[in-house]
């Protein structure tokens, strides 16, 4: 769990986020970066990026999942890291559809199953 996230923010999610390592690119009115994805809920995910974008930002971001197409997301920026080594934002998804949010979902369940997941060791 990320050490900057305050109780309430935790308490705020609705689903488990589950620790992932997947390439993504990032896509907003004032950004477009390739970084990663290294956690991630049906209902949101944290991008890891040294490039950071406003509280607030509407973005798209393409997650690249083994063996499919990448996941082509929504979201809104609501909240910032500027810590070094470990910065990036922190985006809830918006409109995500039912196959989408299945796929999600089903990362989790490979998770609490002990499997690896991948870019995982």
């Amino acid at each position: 769990m990320d050490p900057t996230l305050t109780h309430a923010t935790r308490e705020q999610r609705r689903a488990a986020r589950v620790r992932v390592r997947f390439r993504a690119r990032y896509v907003s009115s004032t950004l477009t970066i390739d970084g990663h994805v290294t956690d991630v809920s049906p209902d949101g995910l944290f991008f890891c990026s040294d490039f950071l974008d406003a509280r607030g930002e509407t973005v798209r971001i393409w997650v690249a999942l083994p063996g499919r197409q990448p996941l082509e997301l929504r979201g809104e920026v609501r909240w910032v890291n500027d810590s070094p080594h470990g910065g990036g934002m922190g985006v809830r998804l918006i409109d995500v559809t039912l196959d989408d949010r299945a796929v999600l979902t089903a990362l989790e369940g490979l998770e609490t199953a002990g499997a690896r997941l991948p870019g995982h060791a």
